[in-house]
């Protein structure tokens, strides 16, 4: 009874001698996401319905962004803009960003989209708010194609 009862007491002077498991208030806090890393966390769903609230919260709060937003006829990712962008692109501006694509305008399907209407959602690394650039070009064409323009790779030098 005595090996147990010295047992007991040195396994309690153990116990309280060892520092306590960190808590999760203790523990180091994670680094917060940037706003690039919370929007690739959406589902692909989430992200159109989240690039169409940024466009249509910029532009109530910025007259400038003309013609409003009144109807969404397609949105669609364009992904991260690559590296090897065309320079005359619209899209070379942006690259490493996130970008989606919002076009607004009439719901009638054999009506044209129009490049007014057309809208770039862009989120670069390390920004905290989302940029808003139009698609019409002073020609009244549309300079945001579907498929972002690339720098053709140079050709591989021949070997003898």
């Amino acid at each position: 009874m005595r090996t147990v009862l010295m047992a007991a007491v040195a396994a309690l002077a153990l116990t309280a001698c060892t520092p306590p498991a960190p808590t999760e208030e203790e523990a180091p806090a994670a680094a917060p996401q940037t706003l690039l890393e919370q929007v690739q966390a959406m589902t692909p769903t989430d992200q159109m319905v989240w690039a169409f609230q940024q466009l249509a919260t910029q532009q109530q709060a910025n007259p400038a962004l003309t013609p409003v937003c009144a109807n969404v006829r397609a949105t669609e990712s364009r992904g991260i803009i690559p590296a090897d962008t065309s320079p005359d692109s619209l899209y070379a501006a942006h690259i490493g960003s996130l970008v989606f694509s919002v076009q607004c305008g009439n719901l009638v399907s054999r009506e044209r989209f129009d490049p007014n209407e057309h809208w770039l959602v862009v989120i670069a690394p390390a920004v905290t708010e989302a940029a808003i650039v139009n698609c019409a070009n002073a020609r009244g064409t549309d300079d945001c194609p579907r498929d972002i323009p690339r720098v053709a790779a140079a050709p591989a030098p021949a070997t003898p």
